[in-house]
């Protein structure tokens, strides 16, 4: 099954974001977001809803926390 690079992008902004927040950059959030939001994506396609319940809920999350962020 082909799911067209978006897991791969999903774990790249994962990564990064993981980074970017270690180095108190704010912006790790909205990288997290994308990734929450690719693998709400993926779990479309292949047809999880576990994977989107969950995703969706750490969409809210990290725009929480960017939200909170002082």
């Amino acid at each position: 099954m082909n799911y067209y690079g978006i897991d791969w992008f999903a774990t790249a902004c994962g990564l990064t974001a993981v980074m970017l927040l270690g180095n108190k950059n704010k912006l790790g959030f909205l990288v997290f977001m994308m990734a929450s939001a690719s693998w709400v994506t993926f779990g479309v396609i292949v047809g999880s809803w576990a994977i989107v319940f969950g995703s969706s809920i750490f969409f809210f999350m990290h725009l929480r926390g960017f939200l909170k962020w002082r």
